[in-house]
């Protein structure tokens, strides 16, 4: 599983896969560097959201396809 430099912020909101909430955020952005603490953070609930609604076959396509 790739770890990337965003896993440990996300693991702080959510126990999701951070692959999974990595991915969904990346498909609104192309980064996250610019995100504000409290922007990052909803960004996560709202993958978090996404990841519910599609469920996690879907996250896991959704993952694969950012190289996750």
């Amino acid at each position: 599983m790739l770890i990337t430099p965003y896993a440990d912020s996300i693991q702080k909101y959510t126990n999701r896969d951070p692959r999974y909430v990595e991915a969904f955020m990346r498909v609104e952005f192309g980064t996250l560097d610019h995100l504000t603490p409290s922007r990052f953070r909803r960004e996560v609930q709202i993958a978090v959201a996404c990841i519910d609604e599609c469920g996690e076959d879907m996250a896991e396509d959704v993952a694969r396809s950012y190289g996750f």
